[in-house]
């Protein structure tokens, strides 16, 4: 039978459709997700919306189980406890995170529900299913549950699985299995990989920041890296990579470092999709904030792109800054952004943001954070209270090479205003809509004129299907008005002048897959 591990911290749940050891995970992907309800509100299964990129050998570990059924033309993977008929279905506002092993099999799926759902309270039905986690807070733990020696000590302590009873020692699915339930004839054996070594804490700097003490504790001075000299006289200048997993404040904190809104910010993952260069200017010292998409596991063509041009920021960079949530656990897309930074030569900021929101698990959090190291400091902030910033800069500069001015020294960002603009509209409609609407859309500026007191603007939304843009446009045209009205105040304040803005919503299939679609709507190398 399938088994499933709760993660009341986190606020996930696992769903485990073969036994995951130590390395065999070899990559993750999202997808949107559902669960099932049964009619007290309690779990009773899952709903996996997968695209045909998926194939039948992809599927051989989940079709194994007798709970699991997949629908070929909807492509949706189902997980339904036995005697539940017609249960309700509560979609996900984040979308599922898969795991898969070397030759692309999915072993399991995470969900991540709203705080408001009450995860903690809808878990009866799955108690026959339950695996417990360690004191890692990833490892499930059993009674029988064997030793394990590490292969080196030099070894990182990743999640390591081991099936409590012969229920979950599982044998993918047999061909024939995967004839029946999806109409193909392919299925491979897993393998395993070894996981990288970890590395030890250096200094934290909690200047600026009022912090509670009984939550975030200073190490003693014995334990602080070496100063850094003082600049010496003359220009600096350089490149600061802004990295970091998706909605962890890196839009925000880039706007708060620079005195204003260069870069948009909404409370959906994703929101940045192209690298933004934002310029702070001192009279000796120019610092390039190149704020980058959050890295996450891509499912369309448009995410690959995105999370390439977030990968190439970090060797290109000076000085490397990796931004997370303090008020979370890492996760694993912050142990995979982290491994990235490691291998750069750059000096690497470790930024701990949002220390603004108590949590009483801070300094526990910070331990697993700095593992994640070696940094060169480690620093608290609060993006959206401005706590912390002038520390931040400090270290920066201190760390910038000597040289000239790369941009002169009024210009603020790289990115022009009718990229701004476009990006203005983009965030209201990121604002105004949920579900998958605000990832389908792209802006595409089609006119620009300057009429002398005025500017005019012809903006296409650009969506993938007819029920997305009868959404966006709303009934009697509300919805669209309210955006256009709320995103011109905005383009406003960029150009300098009243604007005139003409929005149309056009629908343009399947666009995030399609390379010339991308091409056309600038997600393309410059």
């Amino acid at each position: 039978m399938i088994a499933v591990s709760h993660d009341p911290e986190a606020g996930t749940l696992y769903w485990y459709f073969t036994e995951i050891i130590a390395g065999s995970t070899d990559g993750e992907g999202e997808c949107d997700a559902t669960l099932l309800l049964d009619d007290d509100g309690m779990i009773v299964g899952l709903e996996l919306e997968l695209d045909s990129s998926i194939s039948a050998s992809d599927l051989s570990w989940a079709l194994s189980h007798q709970e699991l059924s997949y629908d070929a033309e909807t492509y949706t993977l189902r997980v339904l406890l036995p005697g539940v008929a017609d249960p309700d279905a509560q979609p996900m506002a984040e979308p599922a995170i898969l795991d898969f092993d070397m030759v692309g099999m999915i072993q399991g799926a995470e969900v991540q529900p709203a705080k408001t759902f009450g995860l903690t309270t809808r878990l009866e039905r799955l108690a026959p299913y339950m695996l417990e986690l360690g004191e890692d807070d990833s490892a499930p733990t059993f009674d029988d549950e064997p030793e394990v020696e590490s292969a080196s000590p030099d070894d990182d302590p990743e999640t390591e699985l081991v099936s409590p009873d012969h229920d979950l020692e599982i044998e993918p699915a047999t061909p024939d299995a995967i004839n029946q339930a999806v109409g193909q004839d392919q299925a491979g054996p897993g393998t395993s990989v070894a996981m990288p070594a970890s590395a030890a804490p250096p200094h934290l700097v909690l200047r600026d920041v009022p912090l509670d003490a009984a939550i975030y504790t200073l190490p003693p001075a014995s334990q602080a890296i070496a100063p850094i000299p003082a600049p010496q006289a003359g220009q600096r200048s350089g490149f600061v990579a802004i990295v970091g997993k998706p909605n962890v404040g890196k839009s925000t904190l880039l706007n708060a470092l620079l005195g204003e809104k260069v870069a948009i910010t909404s409370p959906k993952p994703q929101t940045t999709r192209m690298p933004m260069r934002g310029i702070l200017n001192r009279p000796d010292v120019q610092l390039i904030f190149v704020d980058t998409p959050g890295i996450h596991d891509p499912r369309t063509k448009l995410g690959t792109f995105m999370v390439d041009q977030a990968r190439r920021a970090i060797p290109d960079a000076d000085i490397i800054c990796l931004v997370v949530d303090i008020s979370e656990p890492p996760s694993r897309l912050d142990r995979k952004i982290a491994e990235l930074v490691r291998r750069a030569r750059a000096p690497k900021l470790l930024v701990l943001n949002k220390v603004d929101l108590r949590n009483p698990r801070g300094q526990e959090y910070l331990v697993a954070y700095r593992d994640l190291g070696p940094w060169d400091m480690e620093l608290a902030v609060s993006a959206t209270k401005a706590q912390g910033l002038e520390t931040l800069v400090e270290e920066l500069v201190a760390r910038l090479p000597e040289g000239g001015q790369l941009y002169p020294a009024e210009q603020r960002t790289d990115t022009s205003e009718r990229e701004r603009s476009a990006e203005m509209v983009r965030e209201q409609v990121l604002y105004q809509t949920e579900q998958e609407v605000p990832h389908s859309v792209a802006i595409e500026v089609e006119e620009w004129e300057d009429k002398g007191q005025a500017l005019y603007m012809r903006m296409t939304i650009h969506v993938e299907k007819d029920s997305q843009k009868a959404i966006l446009i709303g009934a009697k045209g509300a919805r669209l008005k309210e955006i256009g009205s709320r995103a011109r105040r905005g383009i406003e304040q960029i150009v300098g002048k009243p604007v005139y803005l003409d929005l149309w919503v056009k629908t343009r299939s399947n666009w995030r897959d399609d390379a010339s679609s991308l091409r056309w709507l600038g997600y393309t190398d410059k």
